[in-house]
């Protein structure tokens, strides 16, 4: 796990160390793959997952995902996926903002959120969710 964590601080400082953390932002890249296999896994797992960095407590609750269905036709789905083979997978969080909730849509190799929020955020959400991994 520490392996883990030190390679998402490089790729977040490499990526955005430059930039204001109160910048608001619509999308970053996933800074580690295993942010979304963790999330879904837990998300299997209950309803409302908390995860925590910092002082930050982010609830996360399974929203729906779309993929291409065999008829070459995109399927929108509120069931968890079964595999990795998505397109769109979203999430409502709790804890972007102290009084809205937050629509974070994972796709290949990007985060984005609706609307957009600061920059520390979108990076300490992914933060919170290597750091958690996934619940037993």
């Amino acid at each position: 796990m520490v392996d883990e964590i030190s390679s998402f601080e490089k790729e977040a400082n490499k990526n955005y160390g430059k930039l204001s953390e109160s910048f608001p932002k619509g999308s970053i890249n996933i800074l580690s793959p295993d942010i979304l296999n963790i999330l879904i896994t837990n998300a299997g797992k209950s309803n409302n997952i908390d995860y925590k960095s910092g002082d930050t407590t982010y609830t996360v609750t399974f929203s729906s995902y779309t993929k291409l269905d065999k008829d070459g036709m995109v399927g929108v789905y509120s069931d968890l996926p079964e595999d990795l083979d998505i397109r769109e997978i979203t999430f409502i969080v709790t804890g972007f903002h102290a009084k809205w909730d937050t629509e974070v849509t994972f796709s290949k190799e990007y985060m984005s959120v609706m609307p957009d929020r600061e920059l520390k955020h979108l990076i300490n959400f992914q933060r919170a969710v290597l750091k958690t991994g996934i619940i037993k």
